[in-house]
């Protein structure tokens, strides 16, 4: 096993050569990988020596409170709004293991305080749940290897607060390695993929954007940083990425839960908090080389008092190593997905 296993896994579920860890130390990341390599992303040496005032961006599979950007922003603060951050309740914060009860699950959760940029002060309990994922059936005939696990992410307010006051949304951002030669693509059920892009992030991605009917696919690489959200209104069906230098595919699915959705942008909003409903949304990284894979839950919202409890995100990752051509093959038949 990749030795980050060694580094981050108090929390593991194996499967054969493969594993699943959520890191109790590095603030409840989630890792993935076999014996071969580590799925995720993952910087050792920042590990080592994480900074003490600047963002540690390890990698893997991290919980964020969205928006990121906007009137409500997590990553801006009022007393100095045009200046992003990470605050110490996601930057350095780790949780605790919750006790399993022989379930097959992995859990753990953590106490923040966070503010946001239009000044409230909020205590929020963030949990993290991890299962294994059974797929043997969608390889059943390809040479394909799979691991694919199943989270449950919640975000919940201790005071329940105003929609005008604190709105915020579980985000899941998944980390890979990013250089030339990775594709990323979705589906949507609406039929047509074009319609589903949100472009409102930073970046022109429209280059690197290519459609066939409900199937997107998205060029990662290049000199400039892009981003997309994916609509829930063109009900899309997943994402995911091909990285065709590890031959390895990687799948995302979330799923379209009760309650409201809102903009997690990093940019003005300047059409308000609810100016967008994503989904799902891929970062391409570019000089940073790494890209992610995201998924986005809406708020809960108490149908009584309106007031916001908070955000829950289930989403599925599924990776699958093999020949490229085994690989291709595969998401033509599955999953509908053409290279």
């Amino acid at each position: 096993m990749d030795p980050v296993f060694d580094l981050c896994g108090d929390l593991l579920l194996t499967s054969g050569n493969s594993a699943v860890g959520i890191s109790t130390k590095y603030q409840g990341r989630i890792f993935a990988g076999n014996d071969k390599m580590l799925f995720h992303r993952f910087l050792y040496d920042l590990a080592a020596n994480p900074h003490p005032e600047e963002f540690n961006n390890l990698g893997g599979n991290s919980l964020w409170p969205a928006p990121e950007g906007g009137d409500y922003a997590f990553n801006y603060l009022p007393e100095n709004p045009e200046k992003w951050l990470v605050q110490e309740g996601i930057n350095s914060v780790c949780p605790e293991a919750v006790t399993a009860s022989g379930d097959g699950k992995i859990k753990c959760s953590k106490l923040v305080n966070l503010r946001n940029r239009a000044g409230a002060a909020l205590q929020l309990r963030m949990s993290r749940e991890v299962e294994l994922l059974d797929i043997a059936s969608e390889t059943a005939g390809y040479a394909l290897t799979p691991l694919a696990y199943t989270s449950c992410d919640t975000i919940e307010y201790l005071t329940p607060q105003s929609p005008d006051t604190a709105p915020v949304a579980a985000w899941s951002l998944e980390q890979f390695p990013g250089y030339e030669n990775i594709t990323a693509f979705g589906r949507v059920s609406s039929g047509n993929a074009k319609n589903a892009v949100n472009d409102d992030f930073y970046g022109d991605p429209w280059p690197r954007l290519d459609f066939r009917g409900g199937q997107f696919t998205f060029r990662l690489g290049g000199a400039e940083r892009l981003q997309i959200g994916i609509s829930a209104a063109e009900k899309p069906e997943f994402i995911g990425a091909f990285d065709f230098e590890r031959n390895l595919v990687i799948i995302r699915k979330t799923f379209d839960l009760s309650g409201k959705r809102i903009n997690i942008a990093d940019n003005e909003q300047k059409n308000g908090i609810f100016s967008a409903q994503d989904m799902y949304s891929i970062f391409n990284g570019a000089e940073l080389n790494f890209f992610e894979l995201e998924t986005i839950a809406p708020m809960d919202i108490d149908p009584y008092t309106g007031k916001v409890k908070g955000s829950k995100l289930i989403s599925e990752t599924r990776f699958f190593t093999g020949e490229n051509d085994e690989l291709k093959r595969f998401l033509r038949d599955i999953y509908q997905i053409e290279f």
